[in-house]
């Protein structure tokens, strides 16, 4: 995977150059069918990510937000999201990441992700451990509910708040990026324990998921499941460890 991995990581810091180019002249935008926002540097980098990825590997499926390349019998799929968290790069919010993996029947086994403000460069192959800039990353060993910080996409996706209400009674303290895979990166480096995506998709993920768990900390879908990215997603959670894992699966169970 060393070629794929460099690949990948030059792919990401091409794409940061967009990012930072579009963030710092404004965000002009559009909406998408489902109303959620398009800007110009979505499409830059999702031609920039089609353009090498097909030049590199023309028998890998692409599969990113804004459009995918299914190679038939393919064994690799590249699933990517060029700007994760778009909300908040339309508002000025640097809360905002480049995020790319790559799959193997379904599991993912690389992931790259890069925040192009503060230059953090997160990478993991399946097997080898995670890095931030290549420097070893682990996530967090507190395993109690009790003054934990875990971040959600807010209330979407779940039935009630129930939720929200057992998190503050349990002294969880609950935090918004509007970006899953940036918040995931706080989990793999330790600095929160958790994160809940109720709704989602293999772009909001699956970098996420083999970087995170590289780092040493667990993830699944809503029902403690092991996600599969070639089937449907069924939301995301991850924690910095298999214990806070259980526990937040207790915590969401009945919202869902």
């Amino acid at each position: 995977m060393d070629e794929q991995l460099k690949i990948a990581k030059e792919i990401a810091l091409e794409a940061g150059v967009v990012m930072t180019q579009y963030f710092e002249l404004g965000m002009r935008h559009t909406f998408k069918d489902d109303h959620s926002p398009l800007t110009k540097a979505d499409e830059l980098i999702q031609e920039l990510v089609i353009k090498r990825l097909s030049e590199a590997y023309p028998e890998h499926s692409l599969l990113g937000e804004e459009g995918k390349q299914i190679q038939e019998g393919s064994t690799y799929t590249w699933v990517f999201d060029p700007i994760d968290g778009t909300a908040a790069f339309l508002r000025g919010v640097p809360t905002n990441v480049f995020s790319l993996g790559l799959t193997e029947n379904g599991v993912p086994v690389l992931g790259v992700v890069y925040d192009p403000y503060t230059k953090r460069l997160y990478s993991a192959v399946r097997g080898q451990g995670a890095c931030m800039n290549d420097v070893s990353i682990n996530a967090s060993s507190h395993a109690d509910l009790a003054r934990s910080y875990i971040a959600t996409d807010g209330h979407s996706g779940f039935k009630d708040l129930t939720f929200f209400e057992r998190a503050r009674i349990e002294r969880v303290r609950c935090l918004s990026y509007s970006s899953t895979v940036y918040a995931s990166m706080m989990v793999a480096s330790g600095q929160l324990q958790g994160v809940v995506l109720p709704l989602g998709n293999p772009w909001d993920s699956a970098a996420a998921k083999v970087i995170v768990e590289e780092a040493g900390g667990v993830t699944s879908d809503l029902y403690g499941n092991d996600q599969r990215y070639d089937t449907q997603t069924k939301g995301f959670v991850c924690a910095g460890n298999a214990n806070f894992h259980s526990k937040l699966l207790e915590l969401i169970a009945p919202s869902i």
